[in-house]
């Protein structure tokens, strides 16, 4: 039967009364007796004045009669019954033998008492009133026995701080289970759905299979969509990497055909076969990309690290870099390397570098800069550029494959194509396999942060 959450609720709810009365019974039962007191009604303090003349007049007018014969009602259980206190227990005197089990002691601190009610758990006790009854001095008391059951009456006569203390206690550990129950799946839901939006599509909640509630049922259609999700991504990336592979056989001979068509085409068809070239040279480079993203994502690239210094890592890079610049009339500025040697696959990432030195000399307005420090076993790359940066919303997803923030990124003025997109995609795979990261930001122009731990590189 499945457990829905309002069921589940309602038992709370009422589980927690449940919980909380217990454990007052529980606490009551711990403590002593105890009895509460306070101050007598002006209509039962009258009652009892009146009851005091009566049994006067009685004694006055039976001189030598027994005393417990001249108690009113003394024969009938269910009225109020007298209890006329003396010095000497020995000579006190009870209206009912019912009296002799109730403990009357716990009424001796009220011997210079002004009259008021006495709650305890067997009875209450209206008095005291000084009476004088056959040259002898009591004290009159009037009581009646509770009729509520014996643990209602001890529980009621708890300090008002136990009860709030019994009933925090009772409602915070009963609620914290339930909490805790209740949270649970939804804090695994939280962490699956944010690792799943960071691109882990293998991530899933685990909710536990017994848990037959709606939330259960919520972690099961969850994990449903993931596996959905992750076999429909797995299946575009294999088909974008089969349709590349595939195209690359056409491709080759179209370039061929364009090669002998221009040594025998005349001289007026020299620029379209031109055209034909660069064009079947950028679809080339594209699908060459493409299979390389589609290893990487799928980890099927062979890694083939060895030792090599940063700087030889990365000066061919800044040269051509600087080079590139030039031509563009841009300027690209570096600070000194730091020396270290550091085992990676070096074409795989100074490819990654390379993308991103590239993108930020395209998009610069005049200024590039490079700068590479060592902190906490880390090493921080960042290139900067001055151009118009990207907005906030873009920058999560400038490695994105295909992506491009176009709008934000393309230099007026200009008819060169933007580029397809995989150059920061295929970059950040490349640092995420050497245990690295890449981080977007903008300052005075887009600022891209690599972070690759030392201690896992340097020989």
């Amino acid at each position: 039967m499945r457990k829905y959450l309002l069921i589940q609720v309602f038992l709370w709810f009422w589980g927690t009364i449940a919980a909380t009365l217990l454990l007052l019974m529980s606490v009551s039962l711990l403590q002593p007796d105890i009895l509460e007191t306070r101050q007598i009604s002006p209509a039962m303090l009258k009652n009892l004045q009146h009851l005091q003349r009566n049994i006067e007049r009685r004694a006055e007018s039976r001189p030598g009669q027994p005393l417990y014969t001249l108690l009113p009602a003394r024969h009938r259980s269910h009225r109020p019954k007298i209890y006329l206190r003396h010095n000497d227990e020995q000579r006190s005197v009870l209206s009912h033998s019912e009296l002799k089990e109730w403990d009357l002691a716990l009424l001796n601190f009220t011997a210079s008492a002004p009259p008021q009610v006495v709650d305890t758990e067997q009875y209450r006790a209206f008095g005291p009133i000084d009476i004088e009854l056959q040259g002898e001095k009591y004290q009159l008391f009037q009581l009646m026995d509770h009729r509520d059951p014996r643990i209602l009456t001890k529980i009621r006569l708890m300090p008002t701080w136990a009860k709030l203390l019994t009933l925090i206690l009772a409602s915070f550990g009963f609620s914290l289970w339930f909490t805790r129950g209740l949270l649970k799946p939804v804090r695994q839901l939280q962490q699956a759905a944010a690792e799943l939006a960071q691109g882990k599509l293998d991530t899933r909640a685990n909710i536990s299979a017994s848990r037959q509630d709606e939330l259960g049922q919520l972690g099961k259609d969850f994990d449903l969509m993931a596996s959905r999700l992750q076999a429909h991504v797995t299946q575009q990336k294999r088909l974008l990497a089969d349709i590349s592979h595939e195209l690359r056989s056409p491709l080759t001979r179209l370039q061929m055909a364009n090669g002998i068509a221009s040594d025998k085409a005349p001289e007026a068809l020299s620029p379209y076969l031109q055209r034909v070239e660069k064009e079947a040279h950028l679809l080339e480079q594209m699908l060459s990309d493409i299979l390389q993203l589609s290893r990487l994502e799928s980890q099927q690239l062979t890694l083939t690290p060895y030792p090599i210094s940063l700087i030889e890592l990365l000066d061919p890079i800044l040269d051509d870099g600087q080079f590139e610049s030039q031509q563009l009339g841009k300027q690209l500025d570096w600070k000194p390397l730091p020396e270290l040697t550091l085992t990676v696959d070096a074409m795989l990432l100074g490819r990654a570098f390379e993308n991103i030195l590239r993108n930020a000399i395209k998009y610069a307005n005049k200024q590039v800069s490079l700068t590479a420090q060592c902190q906490d076993d880390t090493l921080i790359v960042t290139i900067c550029d001055d151009g118009p940066g990207v907005s906030e919303v873009m920058l999560e997803k400038l490695c994105i494959p295909f992506f491009r923030a176009s709008q934000a990124r393309t230099p007026q003025g200009t008819t060169e194509p933007g580029g397809f997109g995989l150059g920061l995609a295929i970059a950040q795979h490349a640092i995420k396999v050497h245990h690295g990261r890449i981080q977007f930001s903008n300052h005075n122009g887009l600022r891209v942060t690599v972070e690759l731990p030392i201690d896992q590189h340097v020989l």
